[in-house]
C-alpha cells in the first residue's frame, strides 16, 4: 500500500470513527446495544472492511466498544460523569493562564508520550491535518490562531486512545483558549508572522517525535513548547 492510499484509508477510518462516536453519544446505539454487522457498516459508509475494522479497533482501544467473540461488537456500558472545570473569574488573566499552563505541562507531557506509543495512521493523519491548518493561517484573527493552536494539541490527546485525555483537554478548552489568546496577543503585529512560524516549528518538533514513536523526544518537545510561555507569564507576574 503506497503512502497516498494509506493516508486515504486513514482519513476514511477517521470519518467512520467520528460517525460511530456521534451515534453512540446521541443514543442511536445505547449502552450494551449491539452494533450492525461489519458488512452492514461497510455498505452504509461505502468503505472497505479494513476501514471498518480500523475504526472499530480504535473505539475499542478508547473504551467505547467491546467485542465479544462469535457474538458481535457492543457499546460499552458506562456511568461516566463529564469533567467540569472553571478558573475563578476573579483571578486576573495572566495568573489564570499561568495556572492552566502549569496543569497542561503535566497533562500534555504524558499525552504526547502515549500518542508517540499508540499513534495509528488515522490519528497521525489528524495531527498532521491540524498542523497544516495552523501553518496555513494568513491574516487570521487572534481567536482563529488560538483555536487552530488548540486543535493541534487536541488531536494529540485523541491519538492517545485514552478518552480521558481528550475529555480533560476539552473540559479545559475555554481556559486553554484564554491562555493561547494571551500568548498570541502579546506579540506585536509586525512580529506576528515570525511568531506563527516559531510556534509552527515547535509543533513540527512535537509531530516529528510522535511520528517516529520517540516518547522521550515528544515529552521534551512539548515541555519546550509550553515552558517558554510559562516563564514569560512568571516574569510578568513578578514584575
Amino acid at each position: 500500500m503506497n503512502v497516498s492510499s494509506g493516508t486515504r484509508r486513514a482519513n476514511l477510518a477517521e470519518t467512520v470513527i467520528q460517525e460511530l462516536t456521534t451515534r453512540i453519544d446521541n443514543g442511536t446505539w445505547g449502552p450494551g446495544e449491539k452494533l450492525p454487522s461489519e458488512q452492514e457498516l461497510c455498505r452504509e459508509f461505502s468503505v472497505s472492511r479494513p476501514v471498518v475494522r480500523e475504526a472499530v479497533a480504535s473505539l475499542r482501544l478508547g473504551g467505547r466498544l467491546l467485542a465479544r467473540q462469535g457474538v458481535g461488537v457492543f457499546v460499552v456500558e458506562q456511568d461516566v460523569k463529564k469533567i467540569g472545570f472553571a478558573i475563578d473569574s476573579v483571578v486576573d488573566d495572566v495568573r489564570a493562564a499561568a495556572q492552566i499552563l502549569e496543569l497542561r505541562l503535566g497533562i500534555e507531557s504524558e499525552s504526547v508520550a502515549r500518542a508517540a506509543e499508540r499513534r495509528s495512521p488515522a490519528s497521525l493523519a489528524l495531527i498532521t491535518e491540524a498542523f497544516d491548518r495552523f501553518n496555513a493561517l494568513e491574516d487570521a484573527s487572534l481567536e482563529e490562531e488560538a483555536n487552530a493552536d488548540f486543535q493541534f494539541h487536541l488531536a494529540i490527546a485523541r491519538a492517545t486512545n485514552n478518552p480521558h485525555f481528550t475529555e480533560l483537554l476539552e473540559a479545559l478548552g475555554p481556559e486553554i483558549i484564554l491562555d493561547l489568546n494571551i500568548k498570541h496577543r502579546q506579540v506585536h503585529e509586525k512580529n506576528r508572522q515570525s511568531h506563527i512560524r516559531k510556534i509552527a516549528r515547535e509543533h513540527g518538533a512535537i509531530l516529528s517525535a510522535i511520528s517516529m514513536g520517540d516518547v522521550v523526544g515528544a515529552r521534551t518537545a512539548v515541555r519546550k513548547h509550553l515552558d517558554e510561555s510559562l516563564s514569560r507569564y512568571q516574569r510578568l507576574l513578578d514584575s
